[in-house]
């Protein structure tokens, strides 16, 4: 194999401010942990995989497994996923007033997998079991076009704590009742939804 460059466990960026030794920083899509401190447009090395003590927002208690997003303006991992980046996941819980928690950042040398499957519906809300053990994000669309009984679908992950199980997505899928605009649970299941799905 003479086209293999690297792992990819660490990477070298230029740092978007200034950063302590164990600072997370985002770079565009590349993210990781500061190996030193390094000034604003400096070069400085990325860790990208791992566990991390990291910081985390407050007023949210973790357990083992929670998807995590990093909140760029707060500079801190959280829960809630809101115009947030999906990045990281809880390695171990952590209490609401936590100021900090234990991260898992799974680069691409850490084990991020991707699993996809094709499923036909057969409730307006069913739950796939992907083989992932913790799904961190999720796509579906369906395999042909639209119809009237089957207008949209959509996925996600659940809390992956018990709703659905680890591992797990949840496939939904709408229709329009006559000229409100306002998506309905479908109510027939013929169509084939194709979905795919990341996480570690």
């Amino acid at each position: 194999m003479n086209n293999f460059i690297e792992t990819g466990d660490t990477v070298v960026v230029t740092a978007p401010e200034a950063a302590d030794s164990g600072e997370f920083l985002v770079v565009g899509a590349l993210f990781g942990v500061a190996a030193a401190a390094a000034d604003s447009g400096a070069e400085v090395v990325l860790k990208r995989t791992g566990v991390f003590e990291l910081p985390k927002a407050t007023g949210a208690a973790w357990v083992q497994g929670d998807r995590l997003y990093w909140d760029a303006t707060a500079k801190k991992f959280t829960k809630t996923a809101s115009n947030n980046q999906p990045i990281g996941v809880a390695w171990a819980a952590a209490g609401s007033s936590d100021a900090t928690g234990q991260v898992l950042l799974p680069g691409a040398a850490g084990g991020a997998k991707m699993a996809a499957g094709q499923h036909t519906t057969v409730t307006a809300t069913d739950t796939v079991v992907t083989g992932l053990g913790t799904v961190i994000s999720v796509v579906a669309s369906f395999d042909t076009d639209p119809a009237d009984a089957n207008t949209y679908v959509s996925a996600s992950a659940g809390d992956q704590a018990g709703a659905p199980a680890a591992g797990s997505i949840i496939i939904k899928t709408w229709k329009q009742s006559g000229s409100d605009p306002t998506p309905i649970a479908a109510d027939a299941f013929a169509k084939k939804v194709n979905w795919i799905a990341f996480g570690i």
